[in-house]
């Protein structure tokens, strides 16, 4: 039980680095605001979860990729339905299925970094 909620916490905290780099870099041209996004994206989850599967690890890396995505697919969800206030433009291929998938498939691939 609690190594899902560490899936969680490192799910969450991965997810609010990376919005909270994107907001200050609002201002990037687009091209390189979705390579930096593309590229924290990457970095981030690779880094966390790095750590996680060096001192934490209980699942496989499929196991736990799954986990980190129902987690981050559940804040995503609260946090733009119900706190974000804004246009909702950015939730398209580029924007949020690209990064899904980008760090869905680090978390699965730094299992075998450790």
């Amino acid at each position: 039980m609690f190594n899902i909620l560490y899936i969680g916490l490192f799910t969450i905290l991965g997810w609010g680095i990376i919005l909270f780099v994107l907001s200050i870099s609002k201002n990037l041209g687009r091209f390189y605001f979705v390579i930096l996004h593309y590229f924290l994206d990457i970095f981030i989850f690779g880094f966390l979860f790095f750590i996680y599967y060096k001192y934490l690890v209980k699942f496989s890396s499929f196991t736990t990729m799954a986990i980190a995505m129902i987690w981050l697919i559940v804040f995503e969800f609260i946090f733009w339905k119900f706190i974000y206030k804004g246009d909702l433009w950015f939730l398209n291929w580029v924007d949020w299925i690209v990064p899904a998938f980008l760090v869905a498939s680090t978390i699965y691939f730094v299992y075998y970094l450790k």
